[in-house]
């Protein structure tokens, strides 16, 4: 169902996105997959791409901005606030935000707000606080209170961030990027989009996807909590009384 929706959610995107004026566009990313193992650290990929002539071959004139924006896939997330009662502390109002990037980036040769009309920035959901904004499910408590404590927590943990000189020409059509994973970043399908701006208009636009999976060990029981819920338990379990068993062998010694 998550993928479902984050399958939807990238068609209207990229059906919202105009066509006039449209220049040619390259766009690609330096590894197509991420692997994570047991000392993952983080990752960092490089996402570069190159501005080609228009459709009736003339090719680019003028000064080009660009805007790369990088969401992992989609999650339900509930943020609850605790409040003391009867002198210990529980938890009180929450709030559910479904549909949430697990993972966002937004980077553009200049701040974005110097590329695109307020407007179209607010149109686009491209801000993080909109990003979270247009999430909000439901809330027993005041909205702009928990949107900005996730806006906070995402970005403590390096989940959700800006970069307003996060790109950069090498030459007057041909730019690059670097998006560092964290090594909290989630598993799943990554959706990577290049969008070409001139004069405050959208004159390109093109997406890419690439994969960050557990690998070796770590998939495997990823896999097995997942496939076999009852054995991975019950193999836990075990293996949870036969190391306490051998400790208790080897301090006793």
């Amino acid at each position: 169902m998550i993928a479902a929706r984050f399958l939807l959610s990238l068609l209207v995107v990229l059906a919202a996105l105009p066509a006039a004026h449209a220049q040619g566009l390259v766009f690609g990313t330096s590894d197509p997959t991420i692997s994570i193992h047991s000392n993952f650290a983080g990752e960092t990929i490089t996402l570069f791409g190159n501005i080609e002539p228009s459709p009736d071959g003339s090719r680019p004139q003028g000064v080009f901005d660009v805007i790369f924006i990088i969401r992992g896939p989609v999650e339900d997330r509930v943020v609850r606030r605790k409040s003391r009662q009867f002198g210990i502390m529980l938890n009180a109002d929450h709030a559910l935000f479904s549909g949430l990037p697990s993972f966002y980036r937004l980077l553009s040769s200049r701040p974005i707000e110097t590329i695109l009309d307020p407007e179209v920035i607010a149109q686009r959901n491209l801000t993080v606080e909109s990003q979270i904004a247009a999430a909000m499910e439901e809330t027993t408590g005041n909205v702009a209170l928990f949107e900005s404590e996730l806006v906070r927590l995402m970005g403590n943990a390096n989940l959700f961030r800006t970069d307003g000189r996060g790109v950069s020409f090498l030459s007057p059509t041909f730019f690059s990027t670097r998006v560092v994973l964290p090594a909290n970043v989630p598993n799943g399908i990554f959706l990577a989009q290049a969008l070409v701006v001139q004069n405050g208009e959208i004159v390109a636009q093109s997406a890419q996807h690439f994969f960050v999976q557990k690998s070796g060990f770590e998939r495997f029981v990823g896999e097995a909590a997942v496939s076999q819920p009852l054995l991975y338990g019950l193999a836990t379990v075990l293996l949870a009384l036969v190391t306490g068993w051998l400790g208790g062998v080897l301090f006793r010694r």
